[in-house]
C-alpha cells in the first residue's frame, strides 16, 4: 500500500517484481555498454552482464542483472531520456542471491584505498549527483594535489522531487557510512556537508575524527541552489574562519555526491551488493497516489503506475528527473536505469504555455534571473 500524495512520505515500499526485466546497456553519461549475453543464457541475480572499457587507462564500468533468469531477447527499448538504446530481456526464474538474504557485513574500515576502489567499480555504482556519471571514473580522475574534498548534497537540486531529501532522512547512518568509504577512497582532505536550513538530519562532531568537516546551511527555497556551481559560490562565500579557509580550495574538480549515490556505496561495499536498485520518487494528480519506492533496475514505468493504483485522469506528459531539469518520455514500457530518481505524471492544465517568441530586448529576463547571467545576451550569441 502506497502512501497519498499529499503526505509526507515516511517509508518506501519496494516495487512489485515483474515477470521480465529490461535492462538497458546505457546507464552513466558518456557510457555504451557491450553486452556480454546471448539469448537464452541463464543469468543469476548481480551477474555482470554488460561492460564498457577505455582502451587506454583499462577503466572498467559494469552493469549487472538485477534479476535472476534467462535472456529472452537483446533488442532496442525506449531510455529515461527519451532516446532509445539496446538493452536485455530477462525472464524471472530461479532464486535471488541478494534480495530477501541476510548477508553479514563487511569490515571495510580495515580496506585499502585501491580495495574500495575496485569494489567500487566491480558494483557499478553511479554517481547521480548531476546527470550521472561514472563513480569509480570520477574518483581515478580527481587526482588534483589541492582541492580534494569531497561535497555531499543532502538535498534535491530539483524542487519538483524529494528522493535525495529523502534518502538523507531516512538513511542518514547508511549514507554517512557511504561518505566515510568515499573519503578513504578518495584519501580526501575535508568533507563539505551542504544541508538545508533547519534540518533535521544530525552530523556528530566526532563522526570523522581528524578530517576537517563543514557544515553549510543552504536556502533551498532559492532556486537554483544544488548544482556544483552554486556550492562553489557559497562554499568559497562561507570559508571565512581559519578553520574553514582550507574549504576555499574547493573546485569543480573536487568530488560532488548526493545521498542515494553513497547510499549505493554503502551497500556496494559493506554487503558486496550490486546497484541493481533505485529510489524513485512516482508522483503526479494524475496518479490515484504517489510513492517513494525502491525500484529494480530494469522495471517499467508501467510497473509503478500499477502499483500507484493507475491512473485517475490521463497524463499530457511523463517527466523523468525532475520538472525544471528532466526528460519527457512516450512510452510506459520506459525502462528505470540507475539514474532515475523521479518521475511526475503531469495533466494538460499544468503545463505552461512554452511557445517561443523573438528577443525584444525588454531586459525583464534580466531583472528575474537568479544568477544574474543576462539571458538576453545569451540568446543573441546562440
Amino acid at each position: 500500500m502506497v502512501q497519498n500524495k499529499k503526505e509526507k512520505f515516511e517509508i518506501s515500499e519496494r516495487s512489485f517484481l515483474s515477470p521480465c526485466a529490461i535492462v538497458p546497456f546505457k546507464h552513466a553519461r558518456n557510457l555504451s555498454y557491450t553486452c556480454i549475453v546471448k539469448e537464452y543464457d541463464r543469468v543469476t541475480e548481480g551477474q555482470i552482464i554488460g561492460l564498457t572499457m577505455d582502451e587506454n587507462t583499462n577503466e572498467k564500468s559494469y552493469i549487472h542483472s538485477p534479476v535472476p533468469g534467462m535472456v529472452q531477447s537483446i533488442e532496442e527499448c525506449f531510455l529515461p531520456d527519451g532516446t532509445k538504446g539496446a538493452c536485455a530481456k530477462i525472464r524471472v526464474e530461479g532464486a535471488f542471491s541478494y534480495l530477501g538474504k541476510n548477508l553479514p557485513p563487511s569490515e571495510w574500515q580495515w580496506y585499502s584505498a585501491s580495495e574500495l576502489l575496485n569494489t567500487i567499480a566491480e558494483k557499478g555504482v553511479v554517481n547521480t549527483f548531476g546527470s550521472g556519471e561514472d563513480l569509480y571514473r570520477q574518483i581515478v580522475r580527481c587526482n588534483v594535489s589541492q582541492g580534494r574534498f569531497v561535497i555531499v548534497r543532502l538535498f534535491d537540486d530539483d524542487p519538483s522531487h524529494q528522493t535525495d531529501t529523502f534518502v538523507a532522512s531516512h538513511y542518514t547512518r547508511q549514507v554517512l557510512d557511504g561518505v566515510h568509504i568515499v573519503a578513504q577512497t578518495l584519501k580526501a582532505q575535508g568533507i563539505i556537508f551542504a544541508v538545508p536550513r533547519k534540518s533535521s538530519i544530525e552530523i556528530p562532531d566526532d563522526e570523522f575524527g581528524t578530517m576537517p568537516v563543514f557544515t553549510l546551511e543552504v536556502d533551498v527555497r532559492r532556486y537554483p541552489s544544488g548544482f556544483r556551481e552554486n556550492l562553489i559560490h557559497l562554499i568559497k562565500k562561507a570559508s571565512k574562519t581559519p578553520e574553514q579557509k582550507i574549504f576555499d580550495r574547493v573546485s569543480r574538480y573536487s568530488l560532488f555526491v548526493d545521498p542515494e549515490t553513497l547510499y549505493s556505496v554503502y551497500e556496494a561495499v559493506t554487503f558486496g551488493k550490486p546497484v541493481v536498485e533505485t529510489f524513485v520518487h512516482v508522483t503526479g494528480s494524475c496518479l490515484a497516489s504517489a510513492a517513494m519506492l525502491k525500484v529494480r533496475v530494469g522495471s517499467t514505468i508501467r510497473s509503478l503506475v500499477d502499483q500507484c493504483g493507475g491512473f485517475r485522469s490521463k497524463p499530457a506528459k511523463i517527466i523523468v528527473n525532475g520538472m525544471v531539469q528532466g526528460s519527457e518520455v512516450i512510452d510506459l514500457d520506459t525502462a528505470i536505469t540507475k539514474t532515475v530518481k523521479s518521475i511526475a505524471f503531469v495533466p494538460k492544465k499544468q503545463l505552461c504555455d512554452q511557445v517561443g517568441s523573438t528577443c525584444i530586448r525588454c531586459g525583464k529576463c534580466r531583472a528575474i534571473c537568479p544568477e544574474e547571467i543576462y539571458p538576453d545576451l545569451m540568446y543573441r550569441h546562440t
